[in-house]
This record gives C-alpha cells, sequence and structure tokens, in this order.
C-alpha cells in the first residue's frame, strides 16, 4: 500500500526526526615559515607536527640543539593546556629496510617524551608513544617510479597531539 501523496503546491510540516550525521571537527590548520613545523587546532584538541629533520641527523634519534629548545616551549604549552594524555607518534620515510624504520621511529617519539617530560615534571600528563615507521606517509616518498625529495622529508615527523 503506497504512502501519502502530496497534490502540487502542498506543502508537509512535520518535525523531522531520527536524522543521524557524522560530526566532523574543523581544525584551524598553520604552519610556520620554513615549513618545518604544522599545527592544527579544532576546539577541544591540539596536532603539532614537527618535521623530523629539524629534531635529529638522517638516522638518527638523538635531539639536535634545537629541538631542545623546540620542545621546551613545547613544554610550557602542554603545561597550560594539555588535558590528561600526550599522544606521540614517530614517522619515517620508506628509506632502509621496514623494521629499522619501525624502531627508528619508535627511538625517535621515545626521545621526544623523554625531552617533554623533564620540561612538565610534576605535571599529572601521561604519554602514549607509538612508531609507526613508513606506514602513515603523508606525501608520495616516490613521483612516476622516480626518488621525491620533498615528500620524504614530509613522511620524516613526529606528531604531538593532546586535547585541550
Amino acid at each position: 500500500m503506497p504512502g501519502p501523496t502530496l497534490g502540487p503546491g502542498e506543502q508537509v510540516s512535520a518535525p523531522i526526526i531520527d536524522i543521524r550525521a557524522p560530526i566532523e571537527d574543523i581544525y584551524l590548520r598553520t604552519e610556520d615559515l620554513d615549513g618545518y613545523s604544522l599545527e592544527a587546532e579544532s576546539g577541544g584538541r591540539i596536532e603539532l607536527t614537527l618535521a623530523a629533520d629539524v629534531l635529529f641527523a638522517f638516522g638518527k634519534a638523538d635531539l639536535s640543539p634545537a629541538a631542545r629548545t623546540r620542545l621546551a616551549e613545547i613544554s610550557r604549552r602542554l603545561r597550560t593546556q594539555a588535558a590528561g594524555k600526550v599522544q606521540i607518534f614517530g614517522h619515517t620515510d620508506s628509506v632502509g629496510a621496514d623494521a629499522q624504520n619501525l624502531t627508528l621511529s619508535r627511538r625517535r617519539a621515545e626521545a621526544v617524551r623523554d625531552e617533554l617530560a623533564v620540561g612538565l615534571a610534576g605535571s599529572q600528563i601521561t604519554y602514549e608513544v607509538e612508531g609507526f615507521g613508513e606506514t602513515r606517509p603523508v606525501a608520495p616518498n616516490t613521483v612516476d617510479g622516480r626518488d621525491n625529495p620533498k615528500g620524504r622529508a614530509s613522511n620524516r615527523r613526529v606528531e604531538i597531539r593532546f586535547d585541550k
């Protein structure tokens, strides 16, 4: 049995119920002029992406002096803005063996955590640290079968995420 029909020009006025739609956070993204740092902020979350090339020497997990300075600034910000857990994710490009990249990305994330913890001593902040190796690229490592140095550089990064 068909439902009701409307004639030309007739309107229906009834409440709409049970409409469900996904809610998406809207992020404001800013990047520093040299392209080494990206920030994305929504109403309740901040995501910082730091180029690994600024933090570490290629293939290494030892923080540079410039990285320590930048992470001290981030520690001060976390102390005033972070609520709860800070997530720190390390990433590499596709150069090297998968297992080595996974280990390197984890060691880099741990180095960032350890440096942030110095500036956050005595706070209630906890950490989640993970290395993803080359499994989550943000840019292609190759283009048309040729090396893409700019893309690989974008993939070498450490992400710091926290709720406000």
